[in-house]
């Protein structure tokens, strides 16, 4: 019995111990090579090409996937209830390499 009670101690010990980090990173993130990509604009344009210069900032999260979320433009009215031709990109994954974590 006592060695059973040892064994699951030391299991759920080794359990609890993650080696993997916590990659997750909120913040301003700049972009520091320029990123073209296109974007849903809503209305009467719909998508066009955007490209994101060296410098730029927007807020953002890295979750550690290779890939950063940032925050392109902010939400109103003209987003909700969609899917509708007002609707426009709140977000855009970019690849972390043109990226970095403003201090």
């Amino acid at each position: 019995m006592k060695k059973l009670i040892c064994f699951l101690i030391l299991t759920l010990g080794i359990l609890a111990c993650s080696s993997e980090e916590n990659t997750r990173a909120e913040g301003n993130f700049e972009f520091i090579i320029p990123y073209t990509t296109q974007i849903t604009v809503g209305g009467v344009v719909g998508i066009q090409d955007r490209t994101f210069k060296a410098g730029e900032t927007f807020s953002g999260i890295d979750e550690g996937d290779g890939n950063v979320t940032i925050r392109i433009a902010e939400h109103s009215v003209l987003n909700d209830n969609c899917p509708s031709n007002t609707c426009y990109q709140e977000f855009l994954s970019v690849p972390r390499k043109y990226l970095k974590l403003k201090k």
